[in-house]
């Protein structure tokens, strides 16, 4: 009985804890962008500002995200383990935060946060704020269930990891023969859908090459980067052979008015599609091979 109680309160405290950095956000939105102070305290009107909407709830579904597998270990008391919850709840609060301003520093430099979703209401880059707040979401949960709670792990496993995928964004333009900037500018859906599919699908295999157990940490890291670049040679083969089997076309030519620049408003709604969705079905298929093959040794039943 004694048992079930104190379940009870550790999930009373668990939602009350989640209620808090539903707060927290709220403030930390003013110091991620600081032209949108003023904002904090008005009320969202979803019918007038959609794509606020979409940019808003993207951080509470990363928030809920990031702890859907959190585990609470009873042994030493429930007051340690409630302490050692709120402490690695802020902990990966704060580093929620920090990632998506870095990542928008990297990816969106070019765009303000007001300017675009205040004043343009600009769906493609709500649809990258979203793609950012899910991907580094399911990264730190990853990162939180490789590190089990060793917070110095859990912050040399985040540096490792937001490395590796700042480094892959900025190959965006390798992948793409879309023009993010000038896409951008023409609030063209078409980069906002490709660039999703291009992150999550880097999320998908950088997440895989870190979701293995820690026994040393030298043998880990050589693990991992064996891993990714496992991953880099068998991305082009699924890539190649996709493209090749169902004779998709890839001549993405300027002058073709039927799939770009047709009246100023950029590529078909289509190409953007296909360019996300080939590189996250080819990134999943990559961490099939990559994360899901396992190797035993076979013992006949007689």
């Amino acid at each position: 009985m004694n048992e079930l109680f104190d379940k009870l309160i550790v999930r009373i405290f668990f939602t009350l804890t989640i209620c808090l950095l539903i707060y927290l956000y709220k403030v930390g939105h003013a110091f991620i962008y600081p032209s949108s102070k003023r904002k904090l305290l008005k009320r969202i009107d979803p019918a007038k500002n959609p794509v606020d909407t979409i940019h808003f709830f993207s951080r509470l579904i990363g928030i809920g995200l990031i702890f859907s597998e959190f585990h609470f270990y009873m042994s030493e008391g429930m007051i340690f383990a409630l302490a050692d919850f709120l402490i690695q709840a802020i902990l990966l609060f704060i580093i929620y935060l920090a990632t998506i301003f870095i990542m928008e520093s990297i990816v969106l430099y070019n765009f303000e946060y007001t300017d675009e979703i205040s004043k343009r209401k600009s769906y493609p880059y709500a649809i990258i704020s979203f793609a950012h707040s899910i991907g580094i979401a399911y990264t730190l949960k990853i990162v939180l269930a490789v590190a089990r709670d060793s917070i110095p792990l859990i912050i040399l496993l985040w540096l490792f990891a937001i490395v590796i995928i700042g480094f892959s964004v900025k190959c965006f333009n390798f992948f793409s023969k879309l023009s993010f900037n000038r896409l951008m500018i023409q609030k063209s859906l078409s980069i906002g859908l490709s660039y999703m599919g291009f992150f999550w699908g880097w999320v998908i295999m950088i997440t895989s090459s870190l979701n293995h157990p820690v026994h040393n940490i030298k043998w880990y890291a050589v693990q991992t980067m064996l891993k990714l670049i496992l991953c880099l040679i068998i991305f082009p083969i699924f890539r190649m052979s996709i493209i090749r089997i169902y004779n998709i076309k890839q001549d993405f030519v300027m002058s073709d008015k039927k799939v770009v620049d047709k009246d100023n408003e950029g590529p078909e709604l289509g190409y953007g599609i296909y360019e996300g969705s080939l590189f996250l079905v080819c990134s999943y298929l990559t961490t099939v091979i990559t994360g899901h093959v396992h190797f035993g040794t076979f013992y006949p039943v007689y």
